[in-house]
């Protein structure tokens, strides 16, 4: 290949290069521009906020994955805590659920209760 080849060449790949990071960047943006701050749909987090707070000691597995970061085995773990130790008297006895830690609790704090 001639230097004026691999020149052109070197530019094509630049230029294709530039441009895939330019769509990637777009592509990023207006993916995130329609992103909710919480997991749950916005007509579920409202009625979740009418309804005042879930009680995570008569949940269900199926509520209790409509909490953010909670899913089908983390929401089966709970229930078989509960089940062996009794009911959650408070975040320190849900951070005893394995996959439960502090984050998780905060990030549930607005939607449960204990009593």
């Amino acid at each position: 290949m001639s230097d004026r080849g691999r020149k052109i060449l070197l530019a094509a790949l630049l230029a294709g290069t530039g441009l895939l990071a330019a769509g990637t960047l777009a592509w990023y943006a207006l993916d995130r521009r329609d992103m909710q701050p919480a997991v749950f749909a916005p007509a579920e987090t409202a009625v979740r906020q009418r309804e005042a707070v879930l009680n995570v000691n008569e949940a269900t597995a199926a509520e209790l994955e409509e909490l953010p970061g909670i899913g089908p085995a983390l929401a089966e773990r709970i229930l078989a805590w509960r089940a062996e130790n009794g009911p959650f008297s408070g975040p320190e006895d849900l951070q005893r659920v394995s996959g439960v830690g502090p984050a998780l609790c905060q990030a549930v704090e607005s939607f449960i209760r204990y009593q």
